[in-house]
């Protein structure tokens, strides 16, 4: 190979490595819509089970994961976090919010619920935080910290979450609203529901919903 081909051959390979870093870095900081609800479960659900829970919940570390287990389980069930940082558990239950609110607003509802699974998991609950960083698959260390650190929509979607849960009287974590999306009705239960109970709650939703046809 001459010594032009070889220099042409590498510039190509710069340019084309250039331009993939590029690809990765929008893609890793496009903005989505810090009020957009990432759930688990299909979308298009009729049923949805909005939890109202504070990260440093011992209460929610414990219950979060059987209830999304359940979700995943239903097939017509969709599961929407709702943040709820209890000021009893101080500067690490909203710090907490902010990370995992910032996950999903950078990299979709998948890491989203992956920054939530790992803060339970690693969290010493009741105000104590935890160490070290999250390992998110699509979102970087630096990223993460720059958001929690500066966008100001992640931390007012916090804030509005906290208002609406005060506004609705509720005051305990975990609690459960369970949604008919179809017709609007909502049954609200506190504490660890089982999966008997909330199956309950929907057909009793359903009923009502048959009748109202009638």
């Amino acid at each position: 190979m001459s010594k032009v081909s070889f220099n042409s051959v590498i510039l190509c390979v710069i340019v084309i490595s250039g331009f993939v870093v590029f690809w990765q870095f929008l893609g890793s900081t496009a903005s989505r819509n810090p009020d957009e609800a990432w759930y688990v479960g299909p979308p298009n659900a009729r049923w949805m089970i909005t939890e109202y829970a504070d990260l440093e919940c011992p209460y929610c570390r414990a219950y979060t994961p059987v209830l999304k287990r359940w979700v995943i389980e239903q097939g017509n069930v969709k599961l929407k976090w709702h943040h709820f940082p209890l000021e009893s558990h101080g500067p690490a239950a909203q710090q907490e919010a902010k990370l995992v609110q910032c996950a999903g607003y950078l990299g979709g509802a998948g890491t989203f619920w992956e920054a939530i699974d790992q803060v339970l998991l690693r969290s010493r609950g009741n105000g104590q935080g935890f160490s070290g960083d999250l390992e998110l698959l699509n979102v970087s260390v630096e990223a993460l910290a720059r958001c929690v650190r500066s966008n100001q929509e992640v931390a007012a979607k916090i804030e509005r979450h906290v208002e609406i849960a005060h506004e609705r009287g509720i005051s305990a974590t975990p609690t459960l609203e369970v949604t008919d999306t179809q017709f609007g009705r909502s049954v609200r239960l506190e504490g660890s529901v089982d999966g008997a109970t909330l199956l309950s709650v929907i057909d009793a939703l359903a009923a009502q919903a048959a009748r109202r046809k009638e």
